[in-house]
């Protein structure tokens, strides 16, 4: 990893990104370091990994780039469960968008195959100064290659009942004692499942909360050796399945908004995207809900951040528009137009910048809480093996909860398999 001193705040008196042309020369991917101007292009298309409610922020910004440049933005939208493999497709027929977004893995796993553009050939001085450490060193290669940045963010937040912990007077938890003592305290008063969790209860997302929390990691710093094994790992996985074995904790999807408003949920883990799931679905909870980071283990705060990373493709004809482009999603007047617009959708969205936080259209309270989230949030690693990886892990990590395997045969499975990656 490349060395650096970063303070979350320094985005906010940060300028936008500006990525302008350098002396590139000789590069195979995407024209070396060509200008906008050089490259004289009329459109560029961006697929974009999620669902269609999503499309209208980045379409807002291209509606400015058309506006200042003359370059119209067409914006295709992907589904998550095909997405990897139709990118996929086109690196490899060099048939594609001139820009993707998909998962945070994907920029490092797409750049070392030679299909992306690594975006050090133009100016990204200020790049760091918008994009938190945690999230930073998941995009940025082992190597020192940046082939993407994020476009948008999503973290895991604690909701609760703020009506039901005043009744049973019981403080929001900040620790894992504190979330233990509760839950014993709610059960106790005949809350049968006090306690869930709503995004990927017994995926390895959920899990990496527990992991990082106690100390562990996935890797080693520099992507040499596979660390899953370690007494901290084996510390988070212990406590994240005894929410399964011993507090009740549904190992499928449940519905929180229905949950939450039943008061049969008082406590819940899940993606930022509940924030608006539970204000507009939800009107009766008005008042009776909030947020928080989640509770704090032996050695971290911290929560899994995710999100989409953007990229741009090698077989584009127009990689210095595309970034300029980018530039232009990173700056004061392209997020405030991403804001307007998931505002007038009623859709949450949070973008690379963390000082704009504050302007989304969530309550104080809340936008605090996402605040203080972001400060300690941690990516995926960014060692290229983990995400071929991930879903062998994700398999090993399950059979602890549905068939009750010891943790440390689990994680050495786990651990084989991202061996396995990592020597290829």
């Amino acid at each position: 990893m490349i060395s650096r001193t970063k303070r979350f705040g320094a985005a906010a008196a940060a300028a936008a990104v500006v990525f302008t042309a350098a002396a590139c020369s000789d590069d195979e991917g995407g024209g070396g370091g060509t200008t906008m101007e050089e490259e004289n292009a009329d459109t560029i298309t961006v697929w974009h990994t999620g669902d269609a409610t999503q499309l209208p922020m980045i379409e807002a910004v291209g509606a400015l780039f058309e506006e200042e440049h003359g370059v119209s933005v067409t914006v295709e939208a992907l589904d998550w469960a095909d997405a990897h493999t139709q990118i996929l497709t086109a690196i490899q027929s060099g048939d594609g968008p001139d820009i993707f977004t998909g998962g945070l893995s994907w920029g490092i796993e797409f750049g070392e195959l030679g299909g992306l553009v690594d975006l050090r050939q133009y100016d990204t001085e200020n790049l760091e100064s918008n994009v938190i450490e945690g999230l930073w060193k998941s995009i940025e290669s082992p190597g020192g290659e940046l082939y993407g940045v994020p476009l948008n963010m999503t973290t895991y937040s604690m909701f609760y009942r703020t009506d039901i912990l005043e009744a049973e007077g019981i403080a929001v938890p900040a620790t894992w004692d504190e979330m233990d003592a509760a839950i014993t305290q709610l059960q106790g008063a005949g809350y049968e499942t006090p306690f869930v969790a709503t995004w990927e209860p017994i995926g390895w997302l959920d899990w990496f909360n527990y992991m990082h929390q106690a100390g562990g990691t996935l890797y080693n710093e520099d992507c040499t050796e596979v660390t899953i094994d370690s007494p901290e790992v084996v510390t988070g996985t212990e406590y994240w399945a005894k929410r399964f074995s011993e507090q009740n904790v549904p190992t499928d999807q449940p519905d929180l908004g229905a949950g939450m408003a039943a008061g049969d949920y008082v406590f819940a883990t899940g993606g930022s995207w509940n924030y608006d799931g539970l204000a507009t679905g939800f009107p009766e909870l008005e008042g009776k809900w909030s947020s928080a980071p989640l509770p704090a283990g032996p050695a971290n705060a911290g929560s899994f951040i995710g999100g989409n990373v953007m990229g741009i493709m090698a077989q584009s004809e127009a990689p210095g528009t595309s970034a300029a482009f980018i530039d232009m999603i990173y700056s004061d007047a392209g997020i405030d137009a991403m804001l307007t617009t998931a505002a007038e959708n009623n859709v949450l969205w949070l973008p690379p910048r963390t000082d704009k936080v504050m302007d989304t259209h969530l309550d104080e309270a809340n936008k605090e809480a996402l605040t203080t989230i972001f400060e300690t949030s941690v990516g995926p690693p960014n060692c290229t093996g983990w995400e071929p990886a991930s879903p062998e892990v994700q398999r090993a990590l399950q059979t602890i909860v549905l068939e009750g395997a010891p943790v440390e045969d689990a994680l050495a499975e786990a651990k084989a398999a991202m061996e396995a990656t990592l020597t290829q």
